[in-house]
């Protein structure tokens, strides 16, 4: 009875109309990435987010930031020396400047002060060798931010991951 049953449902269903496959819209062609980009997407864009944005987490934001560390030799130094810079899969020093300088200038758009000097892999090297301790990142990061923001034209917001972090937290 049941193998009737089930040549009976299978007759019928081939006798029914033939459902097409949907037709599914043509997508519009993604955009070709540059080398730094894609090391940008593979390496860092996990915590720090695909346009530079990780607010709300508490990574600090890269977009329209992350220049503002150029205005001094100390802060420049600090983004070659953070342990995911320096230790990074990226062993090639001139890929690793052209990826660093994607980000200060690509996603730190206006912020890095004008006239500032693209990242070079003689310096990328030098500094790889000197990366800062896990530890101490956060404290690092906090006194490099207060000294620029006393010497060069860098918003109070830097003290914090990201803007409005501030009045976030209260």
């Amino acid at each position: 009875m049941r193998a009737s049953f089930l040549l009976s449902a299978l007759v019928l269903a081939a006798s029914g109309p033939v459902l097409a496959a949907p037709v599914l819209p043509e997508l519009p062609a993604l955009p070709e990435l540059t080398g730094p980009q894609s090391d940008y997407v593979e390496h860092c864009s996990g915590c720090h987010g695909m346009q530079g944005n990780s607010a709300p987490a508490d990574i600090p934001v890269l977009r329209d930031r992350v220049g503002y560390f150029m205005c001094s030799q100390e802060g420049r130094d600090y983004l070659i020396r953070l342990p995911n810079v320096a230790f990074s899969a990226i062993t090639d020093n001139q890929e690793l400047a052209d990826m660093m300088n994607f980000v200060v200038f690509g996603l730190g758009g206006n912020s890095a002060p004008r006239g500032t000097k693209p990242f070079t892999a003689a310096e990328v090297a030098k500094l790889r060798g000197r990366a800062l301790a896990t530890g101490s990142l956060i404290a690092a990061r906090a006194a490099i931010v207060d000294r620029l923001v006393g010497t060069c034209a860098v918003p109070q917001s830097m003290k914090f991951f990201y803007d409005g972090q501030d009045q976030a937290a209260r």
